[in-house]
């Protein structure tokens, strides 16, 4: 019938502006690294990272950066001394390929669940470096807490608001 058409199409809206979930206002913005973390070294060791370069690591100096692209997309930069990445356009939900900080392809992923943010990697090079990961953001007031998890051990690193 037709009542039965105009229902489904009603619920097949609401739906589509459910999935056109924008990222919240609060996350626009540039984020500092601030120093203090904890179980990041534990973290980047149950990753596989050496000692040395795990060093660097944590000495970087780094900057999250949300930018509004457009009225359901938005801009990404990680800004630090060791590499910039910069990913554009970036629509939740929706899969794209971008560099990784191991600077070989990876499938990436934003998506918006729980009230933080998740990013995924997933590397296109099975023997790459870098090793199929999710980090998790959240705002605690003008800080970003991010999550890392790896072989049981939980990370967080705080990002002061600039």
């Amino acid at each position: 019938s037709v009542m039965h058409l105009i229902s489904v199409f009603s619920l097949l809206l609401v739906f589509s502006f459910i999935s056109a979930e924008n990222l919240p206002e609060g996350y626009f913005g540039r984020f500092h690294l601030d120093h203090s973390s904890d179980n990041f070294d534990d973290y980047l060791q149950a990753t596989g990272v050496g000692w040395l370069k795990r060093r660097l690591i944590s000495f970087a100096k780094i900057d999250k950066v949300y930018t509004k692209a457009g009225p359901d997309s938005f801009h990404f930069d990680n800004l630090s001394t060791a590499k910039d990445l910069h990913y554009k356009n970036i629509v939740l939900g929706k899969e794209f390929i971008g560099e990784g900080i191991d600077s070989t392809k990876h499938k990436i992923t934003f998506t918006f669940r729980n009230g933080k943010l998740y990013e995924k990697h997933v590397p296109t090079d099975p023997n790459g470096e870098q090793k199929e990961d999710e980090y998790a953001f959240k705002l605690d007031g003008d800080t970003l807490v991010q999550t890392l998890q790896a072989g049981g051990v939980v990370a967080q690193r705080y990002y002061k608001r600039q």
